[in-house]
């Protein structure tokens, strides 16, 4: 991030998590690091819970999105969206998965399929 900053070019991430209810864990100690070693790093969640009147500024500036596989697919992945996170992704340097052991059988499944579509989502948008 830090480096990004210095070059005048933009970050942003996505963190999957299997759940919302792991992210919002994570959330918090994501927060207190950032807030040591980059305190200009905005970091939220980004999930069924945002509300709706939130979503906007979110995708608009914050550099962390914490998010789940089934909100990508829901917000992200329709077609009728791509000029809502055109701005995120044009800036994204780094997709993690986190607790990738969880996804198994038909989830799991599920979650390729998204991840597979999501990178010709985020290839499309350069």
């Amino acid at each position: 991030f830090n480096e990004c900053q210095r070059k005048g070019e933009t970050f942003r991430a996505l963190l999957l998590f299997p759940t919302k209810a792991l992210a919002q864990d994570q959330l918090g100690a994501i927060k207190r690091l950032a807030a040591e070693c980059c305190p200009d790093l905005s970091v939220a969640t980004y999930d069924g819970d945002t509300p709706k009147q939130e979503r906007a500024a979110i995708r608009e500036s914050c550099h962390l999105l914490l998010s789940n596989p089934d909100m990508l697919h829901v917000s992200v992945l329709p077609c009728c969206q791509k000029e809502k996170w055109d701005e995120v992704l044009k800036g994204l340097r780094f997709v993690v998965v986190d607790e990738a052991h969880y996804y198994r059988g038909v989830f799991g499944s599920h979650v390729a399929l998204v991840l597979r579509a999501f990178v010709v989502f985020a290839d499309s948008t350069g």
